[in-house]
């Protein structure tokens, strides 16, 4: 009987699919090191307005890219004769299914399961004479949907000339969280900088 699988045993594999292997193994850990580590900043900057949704595909593209590669290099073990059919067919079934629920949670909007309405409306707190509560609400507002935290734009460029010099900066960092970029920039016109642009 060994003398009947050697000579599938002996074919030899192609250099495009040795090669394959290091690619697969370098794509898994791209793919995986984005799911994992960047998904959450990219999901906040999303919803922030400061990259398109469209970035969001990109783990899922990888990870799917990843699925199809290990699939034809399973595949081609199995036809030169290195692997088990029915252990091949297994494996890329279950490797399916895990990279379709990865996919799906790269794809679930950052904003899913939350309301609007549910949200604490932070007009008030960002009025209050507590200059440390004026503080933590500016900054509180780039943590929210940025169709949520536009809401509040006008409020923050009053913030910009604030006398807690605290206040001033985080109204001013949560001003470039919305627009992705520092409009204002410095100086007595920063404020009227930054109407105009939200104007637009």
């Amino acid at each position: 009987m060994a003398t009947e699988i050697a000579p599938d045993r002996g074919k030899r594999l192609p250099p495009a699919v040795k090669a394959a292997r290091w690619i697969l193994f370098a794509l898994l850990l791209v793919s995986a090191g984005m799911t994992l580590f960047d998904l959450p900043e990219l999901q906040r900057a999303v919803a922030q307005g400061r990259w398109p949704s469209a970035a969001l595909v990109v783990p899922a593209a990888l990870l799917a890219l990843f699925a199809v590669g290990y699939a034809a290099y399973r595949i081609a073990l199995v036809r030169a004769g290195r692997y088990p059919a029915g252990k091949a067919l297994f494996r890329i079934a279950l490797m399916a299914a895990v990279v379709g629920s990865a996919v799906g949670l790269v794809l679930l909007p950052p904003e899913a399961g939350t309301s609007d309405e549910a949200a604490v409306d932070l007009a008030r707190p960002l009025r209050p004479p507590d200059p440390d509560a004026r503080a933590l609400a500016a900054e509180l507002v780039r943590h929210r949907p940025r169709r949520q935290a536009l809401g509040y734009a006008n409020r923050l460029i009053e913030l910009l000339d604030d006398g807690s010099q605290e206040v001033s900066r985080q109204a001013r960092l949560s001003l470039v969280a919305l627009a992705g970029k520092d409009v204002g920039g410095r100086g007595p016109d920063a404020a009227a900088r930054w109407r105009e642009h939200f104007r637009r």
